[in-house]
């Protein structure tokens, strides 16, 4: 079908009726040697596709590719083969590969980086496709896939809501409503003593708690005279730069031998109001102090509760004493049950009914 290799000349580069280049038909058949020789000569052709969209690294994902299947594969994507090119249904390469069942061809688009929540026009994964046609091998390897990939974007997300949730903290500590009638306290004051208006008394920023200096506005710094800390000059600058915030913390993880009562967290129950839009489905919040509603991370409304309103979702492990590894022989039984004949998980049902609270699990 193929002329030998080192005889280029001979190939033909027109297409044939489908649309398909000398390549794709080299990956169809698992011509490895002139799968090489192609791509050395001819690189465009990489990227060149048939009447269905189909590229060669779609084409060398079939039956008929064997058993030089995988190291067609690997070829393409040491040539620059794009990873997520679809065809016109929207289908991938992984999508053939999960098809197919080729669990070795799977591996390798995954580790290339292909995408493995990809949806093509039917609304299908290549996961829906490894199950459609009982490709186990391939849909247990996919589905860990999945999985790891929701758990690294859900580990993100949660990391986002207790950033999301330290600074609102920091925003209940400095109610700005409570600051801009400190002001109009101290307006009314100046006018009754004859005083004139401060009009940039207010901050220009939110003051936190890392703030160690008043923050004035450049006309009051420019009017007033401090001869004493005129003398200093350059030094005067550095001494009164308002400092930057520190970096954010981690959560305290408590180890070892720790108190029992633990330190209360803020609660923001009272400030904060958290929903799911029910158009666009996004998590979103207000605040008592802006009632503009605000995009959330993209979480289950239960866990930003938790996160955001931890007295009202306590833990179920009151202190780290509860880590301890106990003998269940040696577990003081609450409840016993009543008869001799009674089947062992009576008992062990009436014992997890008294240990699990209700509203705790």
């Amino acid at each position: 079908m193929f002329p030998a290799v080192g005889s280029l000349e001979k190939l033909d580069v027109s297409l044939n009726r489908q649309g398909q280049s000398a390549l794709h038909v080299a990956c169809l058949y698992g011509q490895l040697a002139t799968v090489h020789l192609l791509l050395e000569s001819r690189p465009e052709w990489i990227d060149g596709s048939d009447r269905q969209g189909r590229r060669p690294v779609h084409m060398v994902l079939s039956s008929r590719s064997s058993p030089n299947t995988s190291p067609c594969l690997r070829c393409l994507l040491e040539h620059g083969a794009d990873v997520n090119v679809t065809t016109d249904s929207g289908t991938t390469p992984l999508h053939m590969a999960a098809s197919e069942g080729f669990l070795d061809c799977t591996e390798i688009l995954v580790r290339a980086g292909a995408d493995v929540s990809a949806q093509d026009n039917a609304g299908h994964t290549p996961l829906d496709l490894a199950r459609i046609w009982c490709r186990r091998k391939v849909a247990r390897y996919l589905k860990n896939c999945t999985w790891q990939e929701d758990k690294t974007k859900e580990m993100q997300e949660r990391m986002l809501v207790q950033a999301l949730y330290r600074d609102l903290v920091d925003m209940k500590l400095n109610d700005p409503i409570k600051k801009t009638l400190v002001g109009v306290k101290m307006e009314q004051w100046a006018s009754k003593k004859g005083l004139p208006l401060l009009k940039d008394f207010s901050p220009r920023v939110l003051v936190s708690r890392y703030h160690t200096q008043c923050l004035q506005s450049d006309e009051n710094t420019s009017n007033l005279k401090h001869p004493k800390h005129q003398v200093g000059g350059p030094q005067e600058d550095k001494s009164t730069s308002i400092k930057q915030p520190p970096a954010l913390k981690p959560w305290t993880i408590f180890m070892g031998l720790q108190p029992e009562k633990l330190p209360m967290a803020p609660d923001l129950r009272d400030s904060v109001t958290v929903w799911r839009d029910s158009s666009s489905r996004q998590p979103q919040y207000t605040t008592k102090w802006n009632s503009r509603p605000r995009l959330a991370p993209d979480l289950p409304v239960d866990v930003l509760e938790r996160v955001l309103f931890p007295r009202e979702f306590p833990s179920r492990i009151a202190s780290p004493r509860y880590f301890e590894p106990q003998d269940i022989a040696e577990v003081q039984r609450r409840g016993c049950p009543q008869g001799p004949s009674t089947s062992p998980w009576t008992e062990v049902a009436m014992h997890l009914a008294e240990v699990l609270e209700p509203g705790h699990y």
